[in-house]
């Protein structure tokens, strides 16, 4: 039998029976749109989760039946406008169009307050001629359902009287709508902030858009199966190993691996052999997405350190954002994963290409200003060096051992080098030098007991030599993804006590 790829409409908006399971959500937005009474809906999730699929087949999908009960749905992709007022250009438009071919009797009215709209030169007066359109739809019973593609854009597009306005329309009793956004963030983190005012973000309900369930992913191969190809076991745990249970990242890999056969008496397990070398770079740019959009939300570190480790300044808040995300879960011995095991070797990667002696000078760097600042507050800018030694007589050896350097310096690079002694110190001998002299003042910044950092500054003491000398290789991975944490929590522990 010849096969027509079934996924070659992979990556736009799926409809039809393309579009599998996801019943629960559907009937979130069933509850909240379509019932006697009806609120706003914001939908949220990852890249390419299948967002706009959901709402489309959730919405306008059923939009003649919805116009039947005096319903009236209208999508419409925010990237497209520069402004609020463009907005609500084409929401008018597009509803007198809705009202024109299914309630004619009453579309001379708006049409009428459309024309106004857009004869109107102030905002203001647009704004009221918008409210105005609103009020005679609730008037001749008609709900507006206004779903808004790419609503992360609202960040760029939208100010805080637009949001306002927003709310407004979509609150006030007599001219209300139904508001279904969806984007990637939150509105809470799209929408200006302004303690005085009503938020925007108040009035929806969330629906986190997660990856397929079980009961899913049966509709998704079931739907294959009946072309009359054959779906072993082990077909199906390869992919999920690269895509876990990811819509897109699934219909991307099944649309390459059937793009390759043309029967359907085939080796699905062999073609996918064959194809995978193809497919990594488009899944290292998925997965790419995916942390970019964790960097946007400040948890990019936070998962590598919940997957990779070490775990420094994690919270459970942290951890129940990325569960939210749907991007990890529970596994054995209270530990974690990500959503498919290749994702989690891809992060391991991404650690390990983190230069890490950048990242230790920086770390050497605020470490000596914050004992240049300790050693001036508590000794004097002059003569610091004998006030230290006579109050720490035990560290009278290693000072000597540090000037000897600097003068070594001095002699060898005139002016150059640096007059500083703490400048020649090195990771053990800041902490068992300085910090070990004054544990009070230091403990302001580092926090914790003074024994909990000394395994910390001697694994970085051991660090440094071989990266310094550019022998990385001479240090375990497992090391340098520890000390590449411990560097970032030492300079996120110094730059809040400087904020401070």
């Amino acid at each position: 039998m010849i096969l027509n790829n079934p996924f070659s409409d992979f990556g736009v908006t799926v409809t039809n029976d393309r579009f599998v399971g996801r019943q629960v959500e559907i009937k979130q937005i069933y509850n909240r749109l379509f019932g006697d009474s009806f609120g706003n809906l914001a939908i949220m999730g990852l890249p390419r989760i299948g967002k706009s699929s959901l709402a489309w087949n959730g919405i306008i999908a059923n939009k003649a039946t919805l116009t039947k009960k005096k319903i009236v749905p209208l999508w419409i992709p925010l990237g497209e406008f520069s402004d609020l007022l463009e907005f609500l250009d084409e929401m008018l438009s597009q509803t007198t169009e809705l009202i024109d071919e299914n309630f004619p009797i009453i579309s001379i009215k708006f049409k009428e307050l459309q024309d106004s709209f857009v004869k109107a030169e102030k905002s203001i007066e647009k704004r009221r001629y918008v409210k105005k359109y609103l009020k005679t739809l609730k008037e001749n019973n008609i709900r507006l359902i206004v779903a808004i593609d790419e609503f992360d854009n609202a960040k760029d597009i939208f100010n805080l009287q637009d949001f306002q306005f927003l709310r407004e329309v979509s609150y006030n009793l007599e001219i209300k709508i139904g508001i279904v956004t969806i984007s990637r963030k939150t509105i809470q983190e799209l929408e200006p902030d302004n303690g005085s005012l009503s938020n925007f973000y108040q009035i929806f309900d969330e629906l986190r858009l997660k990856l397929f369930s079980n009961e899913d992913m049966e509709l998704y191969w079931s739907r294959i199966k009946k072309i009359g190809l054959t779906i072993s076991d082990s077909y199906i745990n390869n992919l999920l190993y690269y895509s876990g249970k990811h819509p897109y990242l699934l219909d991307m890999i099944n649309y390459n691996v059937f793009n390759q056969i043309e029967q359907t008496q085939i080796n699905l397990d062999e073609t996918f052999s064959n194809t995978l070398e193809n497919l990594k770079l488009k899944l290292f740019n998925e997965y790419e997405s995916i942390i970019n959009l964790m960097k946007q939300e400040a948890l990019e570190g936070k998962l590598i350190q919940l997957i990779v480790g070490p775990q420094y300044n994690l919270t459970q808040r942290d951890v129940e954002k990325l569960l939210k995300y749907n991007l990890v879960s529970n596994s054995t011995n209270n530990s974690f994963e990500c959503f498919a095991k290749y994702f989690d070797e891809y992060l391991f990667l991404k650690s390990s290409e983190i230069d890490i002696w950048p990242l230790w000078t920086e770390t050497e760097i605020e470490i000596r200003s914050v004992i240049k600042q300790f050693l001036i507050e508590k000794y004097g800018e002059t003569d610091w060096i004998n006030k230290f030694v006579k109050g720490n007589p035990k560290k009278t050896e290693k000072i000597e051992a540090l000037k000897t350097m600097m003068a070594k310096n001095i002699n060898s690079f005139g002016d150059k080098a640096s007059i500083h002694l703490v400048d020649y110190t090195y990771p053990y001998d800041m902490y068992d030098c300085f910090i070990h002299s004054d544990w009070a003042w230091f403990n302001k910044i580092f926090g914790k007991q003074f024994s909990d950092w000394k395994p910390k500054f001697d694994l970085l003491a051991k660090s440094r030599n071989p990266l310094a000398h550019n022998n990385k290789e001479f240090l375990a991975q497992s090391e340098l993804n520890i000390a590449t944490g411990y560097c970032q929590e030492i300079l996120e522990l110094i730059h809040k006590w400087k904020k401070n």
